[in-house]
């Protein structure tokens, strides 16, 4: 069982809440955690490290990163 922190992430940002919790699988099938505010994204891998565990900006940004 993976632990999945948060709810779900929408495929539509206008879904979302500020500061709200959220998770998603990476293409790579990592998971990862992802919250909003302010209009800007901030997101980790629940499990991992390097250049690309973590990162910030938009909703397009996030995307192509869930795509990693």
């Amino acid at each position: 069982m993976t632990f999945q922190p948060g709810r779900p992430l929408p495929a539509d940002p206008q879904t979302t809440q500020e500061r709200t919790l959220y998770h998603a699988q990476r293409t790579s099938g990592v998971m990862g955690s992802m919250t909003r505010e302010g209009g800007t994204w901030q997101w980790r891998l629940l499990r991992g490290d390097g250049p690309d565990a973590y990162g910030s900006g938009g909703w397009s940004d996030l995307q192509k990163w869930l795509q990693g």
